[in-house]
């Protein structure tokens, strides 16, 4: 989710149906505050590594810097460890 407009901007194109998920609960307050005049958007504060929505609960999936943020400590991004691919395939094989 983060604080870009994305979601919203989303929601004005005709998408309505969007789930928004950060580990911040301030991003997510400030978030929800600011987008309060789309009911059918909503808003989780959720560790991605930790999600708790049901097997296939979505059509399609945004992924807007997550992986940027769980890859921070690898030198590169196409050699990562195999800690980060495993948790990367367990976190992309969930939803």
């Amino acid at each position: 989710c983060g604080n870009s407009s994305m979601s919203g901007d989303m929601y004005s194109a005709g998408y309505h149906s969007i789930t928004n998920i950060d580990y911040s609960s301030v991003c997510i307050s400030s978030m929800s505050a600011r987008y309060s005049d789309c009911p059918s958007m909503t808003w989780h504060q959720m560790d991605v590594s930790q999600l708790s929505f049901p097997d296939a609960s979505f059509d399609v999936i945004l992924e807007k810097a997550t992986l940027d943020s769980i890859m921070v400590e690898e030198k590169t991004p196409w050699e990562v460890s195999p800690q980060t691919a495993c948790f990367i395939h367990k976190a992309l094989t969930e939803v």
